[in-house]
């Protein structure tokens, strides 16, 4: 749609922690969050963060179709 948004937030740097995900990649705790890549714990390389910003985006669209967002 012309009138969408669409925010991505990157760092720089590898958590040592990994910010909780369910099924349908959205986080567990905050609605609409859905933490993706090596800043978020699920990823080890470039090649890894960006397979799973795929694996999310894909979920997004979904959850959109669906009406879960």
């Amino acid at each position: 749609m012309e009138e969408a948004i669409l925010t991505g937030i990157e760092t720089r740097t590898s958590s040592p922690i990994r910010i909780k995900r369910n099924q349908h990649y959205q986080s567990l705790n905050t609605v609409g969050l859905y933490p993706a890549g090596e800043g978020a714990g699920y990823a080890g390389g470039i090649l890894s963060a960006g397979i799973d910003g795929i694996r999310v985006a894909e979920a997004v669209a979904l959850s959109i179709v669906a009406g879960r967002v």
